[in-house]
């Protein structure tokens, strides 16, 4: 069967035996009948990698001109009067006066009223240990008795001792009956003692080490007089006011070490920013004439 090629005909060039060139990018029709047009062949141009090392250099330059820049309008601003590294040090400075006269106010702060607390005895001390510590022990024919609080969360775990907690005794009935109390005496000598707690977990520390139990303690030894603020210090021969206006001083101190600081480095940054502008001016116009050189968009 003979197949007839549509395609060819008496103009096709191939009729005629002649070779057919297609042109690269030909192949495709357009939607609106036109060839396309064969692409550009596309080469690197001569010194293409000089220009790209200009590129790189005018590219760095901008960066470092900016830096600068940034650097220059710093260091005018810092010679300025009102600057904003002085008013930092003023605000600084005032905060300063201010943690000054809150330590001189701690140290003349006014004595406590203390007064001499009579050698009443500590009677009947008894410690037993177990599971749960208990302590007991009589004051002026008042009974205290104190208890561990069961920690329950730590069965079976690490031995984890609880709080010691008041049971029974009653503290204002025990200062009540001391004599030579001033007004207002009684109540800060309650708050000192504070239910005797301190004492009662002093006596369970012992127990526990095995270390003796005291003879012969009286109320007096739990409140003695002390001679710097005027209050009492305790069994352990610690004044709580005292050291309540110690743990004051040193936040205070603490505090005005920081701003101290803080204002030193104002001061540092101030003095380094003006110092170095010279400096930055002189690099800020070769970058720019190393720039200019290489011309605009390089």
């Amino acid at each position: 069967m003979v197949r007839w090629q549509f395609w060819r005909g008496r103009s096709d060039p191939a009729a005629d035996g002649r070779d057919v060139v297609v042109a690269e990018g030909a192949r495709t029709a357009r939607h609106d009948g036109s060839l396309p047009r064969p692409r550009p062949t596309t080469s690197m141009p001569r010194g293409a990698g000089t220009d790209a090392r200009r590129q790189r250099r005018f590219d760095e330059l901008v960066r470092r001109r900016d830096g600068l820049r940034f650097d220059v309008e710093q260091g005018e601003l810092a010679r300025q009067a009102g600057n904003p590294w002085s008013e930092r040090v003023a605000l600084l400075n005032e905060t300063l006066t201010t943690v000054a006269a809150d330590r001189e106010s701690l140290d003349q702060e006014p004595r406590e009223p203390g007064w001499p607390v009579p050698p009443v005895p500590l009677e009947h001390i008894e410690v037993r240990a177990g599971d749960l510590v208990t302590v007991d022990f009589e004051v002026a024919g008042e009974r205290f008795s104190f208890a561990e609080a069961a920690d329950w969360d730590q069965r079976g775990g690490p031995v984890v001792r609880g709080d010691l907690r008041p049971v029974s005794g009653s503290m204002e009935a025990v200062v009540a009956a001391l004599d030579g109390a001033p007004a207002g005496g009684r109540e800060a000598l309650i708050a000192h003692l504070d239910d005797f707690l301190p004492f009662a977990a002093d006596l369970r520390d012992r127990a526990l080490v095995g270390t003796p139990l005291p003879r012969r303690v009286t109320l007096a030894d739990l409140a003695a007089p002390c001679p710097e603020c005027g209050g009492w210090r305790d069994w352990l021969g610690t004044c709580p006011r005292c050291a309540g206006r110690d743990a004051a001083r040193r936040v205070l101190r603490q505090e005005e070490e920081r701003i101290m600081a803080e204002r030193d480095a104002d001061m540092e940054i101030r003095h380094r920013l003006t110092e170095r502008l010279p400096l930055a001016r002189r690099r800020l116009a070769d970058i720019e004439a190393e720039l200019t050189s290489l011309g605009p968009g390089a």
